[in-house]
Protein backbone atom coordinates (compact mmCIF):
# COMPACT_ATOMS: atom_id res chain seq x y z
CA UNK A 1 0.00 0.00 0.00
CA UNK A 2 2.91 2.52 0.90
CA UNK A 3 4.42 1.48 -2.43
CA UNK A 4 1.77 2.53 -4.25
CA UNK A 5 1.02 5.79 -2.49
CA UNK A 6 4.81 6.67 -3.15
CA UNK A 7 4.58 5.71 -7.34
CA UNK A 8 1.16 7.53 -6.90
CA UNK A 9 2.73 10.92 -5.40
CA UNK A 10 5.61 10.51 -7.60
CA UNK A 11 3.30 10.26 -10.64
CA UNK A 12 0.93 13.69 -9.20
CA UNK A 13 4.27 15.41 -8.59
CA UNK A 14 5.81 15.23 -12.56
CA UNK A 15 2.33 15.63 -13.53
CA UNK A 16 2.61 19.39 -11.77
CA UNK A 17 6.31 19.44 -13.12
CA UNK A 18 5.86 19.09 -16.18
CA UNK A 19 3.03 20.90 -16.63
CA UNK A 20 4.70 23.98 -14.59
CA UNK A 21 7.49 23.62 -17.23
CA UNK A 22 5.52 24.33 -20.18
CA UNK A 23 3.70 26.95 -18.66
CA UNK A 24 6.76 28.50 -17.94
CA UNK A 25 8.04 27.72 -21.83
CA UNK A 26 5.07 29.32 -23.07
CA UNK A 27 5.70 32.55 -21.17
CA UNK A 28 9.64 32.96 -21.62
CA UNK A 29 10.43 35.54 -24.04
CA UNK A 30 14.32 36.12 -25.20
CA UNK A 31 15.77 39.30 -24.79
CA UNK A 32 16.27 41.54 -28.02
CA UNK A 33 19.37 43.00 -29.68
CA UNK A 34 18.91 46.45 -29.42
CA UNK A 35 20.19 46.29 -33.14
CA UNK A 36 16.50 44.73 -33.77
CA UNK A 37 15.07 47.44 -32.13
CA UNK A 38 16.32 50.88 -33.72
CA UNK A 39 15.01 50.70 -37.20
CA UNK A 40 11.34 50.63 -35.66
CA UNK A 41 12.05 52.65 -32.55
CA UNK A 42 14.88 55.10 -33.53
CA UNK A 43 13.52 58.02 -35.83
CA UNK A 44 14.96 60.51 -38.05
CA UNK A 45 15.69 62.78 -34.78
CA UNK A 46 17.07 60.34 -32.24
CA UNK A 47 20.55 60.91 -31.41
CA UNK A 48 22.88 58.93 -29.63
CA UNK A 49 25.67 60.37 -26.75
CA UNK A 50 28.02 58.03 -24.81
CA UNK A 51 27.93 58.82 -21.09
CA UNK A 52 29.68 55.97 -18.31
CA UNK A 53 29.79 53.43 -21.12
CA UNK A 54 25.91 53.32 -22.08
CA UNK A 55 24.62 55.10 -25.85
CA UNK A 56 22.16 56.95 -24.35
CA UNK A 57 18.91 57.25 -26.85
CA UNK A 58 18.31 60.96 -26.80
CA UNK A 59 16.23 63.51 -29.27
CA UNK A 60 16.94 67.08 -29.31
CA UNK A 61 13.76 69.45 -31.00
CA UNK A 62 12.73 72.98 -31.73
CA UNK A 63 14.75 76.16 -30.59
CA UNK A 64 14.71 78.42 -27.89
CA UNK A 65 14.50 77.87 -24.31
CA UNK A 66 15.79 74.14 -22.97
CA UNK A 67 12.62 71.66 -21.53
CA UNK A 68 13.39 68.65 -20.43
CA UNK A 69 11.35 65.49 -20.15
CA UNK A 70 12.03 62.65 -18.01
CA UNK A 71 9.96 59.47 -18.72
CA UNK A 72 8.88 56.80 -16.06
CA UNK A 73 9.29 53.38 -15.45
CA UNK A 74 9.45 51.21 -18.47
CA UNK A 75 8.63 53.75 -20.27
CA UNK A 76 10.61 55.55 -23.01
CA UNK A 77 11.39 59.36 -24.32
CA UNK A 78 8.25 58.01 -26.83
CA UNK A 79 6.04 58.59 -23.86
CA UNK A 80 6.12 62.36 -24.83
CA UNK A 81 5.58 62.39 -28.70
CA UNK A 82 2.60 64.51 -27.85
CA UNK A 83 4.01 66.97 -25.76
CA UNK A 84 6.86 67.11 -27.72
CA UNK A 85 4.96 67.87 -30.97
CA UNK A 86 3.17 70.84 -29.39
CA UNK A 87 6.39 72.65 -27.15
CA UNK A 88 8.85 71.98 -30.06
CA UNK A 89 6.99 75.21 -31.79
CA UNK A 90 8.26 77.43 -29.31
CA UNK A 91 11.15 75.71 -27.04
CA UNK A 92 14.00 73.33 -27.29
CA UNK A 93 12.77 70.15 -26.25
CA UNK A 94 15.14 67.14 -25.08
CA UNK A 95 13.43 63.82 -24.16
CA UNK A 96 15.98 60.66 -23.49
CA UNK A 97 15.92 56.70 -22.43
CA UNK A 98 16.54 56.78 -19.17
CA UNK A 99 19.67 53.81 -18.69
CA UNK A 100 17.99 50.31 -18.48
CA UNK A 101 14.74 51.92 -20.35
CA UNK A 102 14.16 52.06 -24.15
CA UNK A 103 17.15 51.82 -26.55
CA UNK A 104 19.86 53.01 -23.96
CA UNK A 105 19.93 49.88 -22.23
CA UNK A 106 21.64 49.08 -18.93
CA UNK A 107 24.87 50.66 -17.98
CA UNK A 108 27.32 49.16 -15.39
CA UNK A 109 25.41 49.72 -12.25
CA UNK A 110 23.28 46.76 -10.84
CA UNK A 111 21.01 49.08 -8.74
CA UNK A 112 18.60 51.99 -9.70
CA UNK A 113 17.42 54.27 -7.71
CA UNK A 114 17.11 57.93 -7.81
CA UNK A 115 19.85 59.64 -6.68
CA UNK A 116 21.53 57.34 -9.42
CA UNK A 117 19.53 58.84 -11.90
CA UNK A 118 19.97 62.66 -10.19
CA UNK A 119 23.29 62.00 -10.71
CA UNK A 120 22.72 60.16 -14.37
CA UNK A 121 20.68 63.53 -15.14
CA UNK A 122 23.24 66.16 -14.77
CA UNK A 123 26.38 64.47 -16.82
CA UNK A 124 23.32 64.09 -19.47
CA UNK A 125 22.97 67.20 -19.83
CA UNK A 126 26.58 68.62 -19.15
CA UNK A 127 27.02 66.18 -22.43
CA UNK A 128 23.94 67.65 -24.56
CA UNK A 129 25.66 71.48 -23.54
CA UNK A 130 22.48 72.37 -21.41
CA UNK A 131 23.63 74.48 -18.12
CA UNK A 132 20.12 75.61 -17.27
CA UNK A 133 16.17 74.40 -18.21
CA UNK A 134 12.51 73.69 -17.33
CA UNK A 135 12.12 69.95 -16.35
CA UNK A 136 8.90 67.94 -16.89
CA UNK A 137 8.84 64.27 -14.97
CA UNK A 138 6.45 60.94 -15.00
CA UNK A 139 6.28 58.55 -12.24
CA UNK A 140 10.20 57.65 -11.95
CA UNK A 141 10.88 61.15 -13.94
CA UNK A 142 8.76 62.88 -11.63
CA UNK A 143 10.89 61.80 -9.00
CA UNK A 144 14.04 62.64 -10.83
CA UNK A 145 13.02 65.86 -11.82
CA UNK A 146 12.06 66.96 -8.58
CA UNK A 147 15.06 65.31 -6.81
CA UNK A 148 17.22 67.19 -9.07
CA UNK A 149 15.86 70.54 -8.20
CA UNK A 150 16.82 70.05 -5.16
CA UNK A 151 20.08 69.18 -5.57
CA UNK A 152 20.73 71.16 -8.37
CA UNK A 153 18.62 74.46 -7.90
CA UNK A 154 20.90 76.45 -10.59
CA UNK A 155 20.23 74.19 -13.12
CA UNK A 156 16.08 73.73 -13.01
CA UNK A 157 14.15 76.93 -14.43
CA UNK A 158 10.77 75.31 -13.71
CA UNK A 159 9.65 72.16 -12.84
CA UNK A 160 5.93 70.24 -13.46
CA UNK A 161 5.14 66.48 -11.89
CA UNK A 162 2.71 64.33 -13.80
CA UNK A 163 2.30 61.62 -10.72
CA UNK A 164 5.51 61.81 -9.73
CA UNK A 165 7.23 58.90 -7.95
CA UNK A 166 8.71 58.90 -4.25
CA UNK A 167 5.65 58.74 -2.36
CA UNK A 168 4.46 55.24 -2.85
CA UNK A 169 3.87 52.77 0.03
CA UNK A 170 3.60 48.94 -0.86
CA UNK A 171 -0.11 48.61 -1.73
CA UNK A 172 0.54 51.11 -4.07
CA UNK A 173 2.95 49.34 -6.02
CA UNK A 174 1.60 48.31 -9.50
CA UNK A 175 1.75 43.92 -9.84
CA UNK A 176 4.35 43.77 -12.21
CA UNK A 177 6.79 45.17 -9.33
CA UNK A 178 5.38 43.11 -6.74
CA UNK A 179 6.21 39.67 -8.39
CA UNK A 180 9.93 41.45 -9.30
CA UNK A 181 10.19 42.04 -5.51
CA UNK A 182 9.08 38.37 -4.17
CA UNK A 183 12.63 36.24 -3.87
CA UNK A 184 11.21 33.44 -5.67
CA UNK A 185 9.22 35.23 -8.59
CA UNK A 186 12.22 37.47 -9.38
CA UNK A 187 13.58 34.84 -11.94
CA UNK A 188 10.41 34.39 -13.65
CA UNK A 189 9.98 38.20 -14.30
CA UNK A 190 13.29 38.24 -15.96
CA UNK A 191 12.23 35.71 -18.22
CA UNK A 192 8.85 35.34 -18.31
CA UNK A 193 7.16 38.95 -19.59
CA UNK A 194 4.04 37.92 -22.37
CA UNK A 195 2.78 40.53 -24.09
CA UNK A 196 -0.48 40.34 -22.13
CA UNK A 197 0.94 40.90 -18.62
CA UNK A 198 3.01 44.38 -20.20
CA UNK A 199 -0.59 45.27 -21.76
CA UNK A 200 -1.56 44.56 -18.27
CA UNK A 201 0.17 47.37 -16.46
CA UNK A 202 0.55 49.60 -19.71
CA UNK A 203 -3.56 50.22 -18.70
CA UNK A 204 -3.22 50.12 -15.31
CA UNK A 205 -0.67 53.38 -15.72
CA UNK A 206 -3.13 54.95 -18.58
CA UNK A 207 -5.84 57.98 -17.50
CA UNK A 208 -7.95 56.86 -21.00
CA UNK A 209 -7.51 53.39 -21.88
CA UNK A 210 -9.66 54.44 -25.46
CA UNK A 211 -6.47 55.85 -26.24
CA UNK A 212 -3.94 53.27 -26.02
CA UNK A 213 -3.66 51.39 -29.26
CA UNK A 214 -1.83 48.44 -30.10
CA UNK A 215 1.15 49.69 -30.82
CA UNK A 216 1.44 51.49 -27.97
CA UNK A 217 1.55 48.39 -26.25
CA UNK A 218 4.05 46.55 -28.11
CA UNK A 219 6.49 49.47 -28.29
CA UNK A 220 6.53 49.09 -24.00
CA UNK A 221 6.83 45.03 -24.66
CA UNK A 222 9.30 45.26 -27.40
CA UNK A 223 11.49 47.89 -25.31
CA UNK A 224 11.10 45.80 -22.05
CA UNK A 225 12.92 43.07 -23.59
CA UNK A 226 15.85 44.98 -24.77
CA UNK A 227 18.71 43.02 -23.81
CA UNK A 228 19.46 43.88 -20.15
CA UNK A 229 16.50 45.77 -19.60
CA UNK A 230 14.22 43.64 -17.52
CA UNK A 231 16.99 43.47 -14.51
CA UNK A 232 15.86 46.96 -13.70
CA UNK A 233 12.19 45.23 -12.73
CA UNK A 234 14.36 43.30 -9.75
CA UNK A 235 16.04 46.42 -8.38
CA UNK A 236 12.48 48.71 -8.62
CA UNK A 237 10.81 45.51 -7.06
CA UNK A 238 12.53 46.87 -3.69
CA UNK A 239 11.12 50.23 -2.85
CA UNK A 240 13.44 50.97 -0.48
CA UNK A 241 16.51 50.88 -2.24
CA UNK A 242 14.92 53.29 -5.27
CA UNK A 243 13.46 55.96 -3.56
CA UNK A 244 14.54 57.98 -0.49
CA UNK A 245 12.93 58.03 2.59
CA UNK A 246 10.38 59.96 3.24
CA UNK A 247 11.82 62.04 5.68
CA UNK A 248 14.70 62.90 3.25
CA UNK A 249 11.64 62.98 0.41
CA UNK A 250 10.01 65.92 3.00
CA UNK A 251 13.33 67.99 2.65
CA UNK A 252 14.32 68.02 -0.77
CA UNK A 253 10.70 69.13 -1.52
CA UNK A 254 10.53 71.80 0.86
CA UNK A 255 14.09 73.38 -0.19
CA UNK A 256 13.04 73.38 -3.88
CA UNK A 257 13.02 77.31 -5.07
CA UNK A 258 11.63 76.34 -8.87
CA UNK A 259 8.27 77.46 -9.47
CA UNK A 260 6.21 74.06 -9.99
CA UNK A 261 3.09 72.75 -11.60
CA UNK A 262 1.85 69.14 -9.48
CA UNK A 263 -0.76 67.21 -11.61
CA UNK A 264 -1.62 64.39 -9.94
CA UNK A 265 -4.46 62.31 -11.78
CA UNK A 266 -6.58 64.22 -14.56
CA UNK A 267 -6.33 67.40 -12.70
CA UNK A 268 -3.68 69.75 -11.47
CA UNK A 269 -4.16 69.78 -7.42
CA UNK A 270 -1.49 73.01 -6.91
CA UNK A 271 0.24 75.15 -8.72
CA UNK A 272 3.43 77.66 -6.70
CA UNK A 273 3.43 80.94 -8.72
CA UNK A 274 6.29 83.08 -9.35
CA UNK A 275 7.32 85.05 -6.00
Amino acid sequence: MKKRRAITFLKVLFILLAALALLLAAHFRPDIPVEKLMDKYAGETSRFVQIDGMNVHYRDEGSGEPVVLVHGVLSSLHTWDGWAEELKRHRRVIRLDLPSFGLTGPGSEAQRGVDYYVEFMAKFLDAVGIERASMAGNSLGGAITWAFAARYPGRVDRIVLLNAGGFLTDDDRISLFKLAGSPLLKPLVRYCTPRYLVARFVRQVYGDTARLDPDTITRYYHLLRREGNRDVLISFGNRNATYPSISDVKAALASIEAPALIIWGDEPFAIFEDT
